[in-house]
């Protein structure tokens, strides 16, 4: 889980309504505004806070000044059959193509019992499992990846030519939460770097090499070097194979090829793909009969016998569930600096951010 450590406790509507109003201000129709404000707000109450406002709505900001974003859907569909589509984003927010495609995957997993639908040339969807998780609700499973601008060398080498390439499946249970895995291929997101840089915080050993490709504890160094790979090799497989189901069979940017390769261009499109896929329970077996079955799996799990010094068993996904639910009762937390960040927008667009910080 990628979350900040403190910071002052603002609550998630007060932040949800000026982020939507931010976007609206920047040529963002209403209803793509509010969507773009609710996946990011979403993060930020399950505990993922690299995906949420704190670190990526002044990105988000400056590419839509740019002129890398468009702010106006404008998305095709290039090809599409009963099970399949594939969607020209047209450089459209992250979030709108997101949501669209991975509504018609559901729409179409209702009639074919699974179904795969791919967006090109598209920007930053923000969490993955915001997209997989809309699955849940229609008694399916869903999945979401995309892959982003290089920050991660193969294995054995100094070139950053994969990005973190996030995927995550979302299954649904019965009295039992969904079991919601959500991970980038890397140890940890390039944005929990960010974050800590703003916090002048030291990196835990593993996270990141300097650009000599040597382990290195300075955030600074990391931005400017290579985040590591999860398992090493295999998880510099699994980036690869993320990128060419995203970038390579969508006919976006993979590899190297991106316009930019620099997280701060605010000029360039990104040019990202992403896939999304829904399966109907239903097509394998009675949605109540595989409930059950996943309660039963999720119990025994979490019955497992504990190493010395541990007290509980997780299920992917359940401690963000426990992080909404707190934040939602205390109010999300945002740094300090961060808090800075946005007094100094909402002057900018004259749409002051609402709490000061105290």
């Amino acid at each position: 889980m990628a979350g900040v450590d403190g910071g002052i406790l603002i609550p998630a509507e007060t932040l949800r309504g000026w982020t939507r109003r931010v976007f609206e201000r920047l040529g963002v129709g209403e209803e793509d505004a509010a969507l773009v404000a609710d996946s990011l707000i979403e993060a930020n109450l399950r505990g993922v806070d690299t995906h949420g406002i704190t670190r990526v709505l002044g990105a988000y900001v400056r590419r839509l000044q740019g002129g890398a974003v468009n702010p106006r859907t404008a998305f095709t569909i290039l090809r599409e059959s009963a099970s399949t589509a594939l969607i020209d984003a047209r450089n459209s927010l992250g979030q709108v193509t997101a949501n669209h495609a991975m509504r018609l995957a559901i729409s179409k997993a209702h009639t074919t019992g699974v179904a795969f639908v791919a967006t090109a040339h598209a920007n930053h969807y923000g969490a993955a499992a915001y997209w997989a998780m809309m699955a849940l609700p229609e008694g399916m499973i869903g999945f979401s990846a995309t892959n982003a601008l290089p920050t991660v060398a193969p294995a054995g080498g100094l070139t950053p030519m994969l990005g973190t390439n996030p995927f995550a499946v979302a299954i649904p249970a019965g009295h039992e939460q969904p079991m919601v895995l959500d991970l980038a291929t890397t140890v940890v997101a390039r944005g929990r770097i960010v974050l800590h840089a703003k916090q002048n915080k030291p990196l835990q050993p593993g996270w990141a090499y300097d650009a000599a490709g040597r382990p290195t504890l300075d955030p600074q160094a990391a931005l400017q070097g290579l985040l590591a790979p999860i398992g090493g090799y295999k998880g510099y497989g699994i980036s690869l194979a993320v990128d060419m189901l995203c970038g390579v069979l969508t006919g976006s940017s993979f590899g190297t090829r991106f316009p930019s390769a620099r997280g701060d261009n605010v000029r360039d499109p990104r040019d990202v793909g992403s896939l999304f896929a829904a399966i109907n329970v239903a097509s394998f077996m009675d949605l109540p009969e595989f409930q059950a079955r996943m309660d039963a799996a999720i119990r025994e799990i979490k019955a497992c016998e504990k190493a010395e010094g541990v007290t509980r068993i997780y299920i992917p996904g359940e401690i963000e569930f426990e992080t909404k639910a707190k934040r939602l009762a205390e109010g999300i937390p945002i740094p300090e600096v961060v808090v800075e960040e946005f007094q100094a927008l909402g002057r900018e667009l004259a749409l002051p951010f609402p709490v000061a910080w105290t």
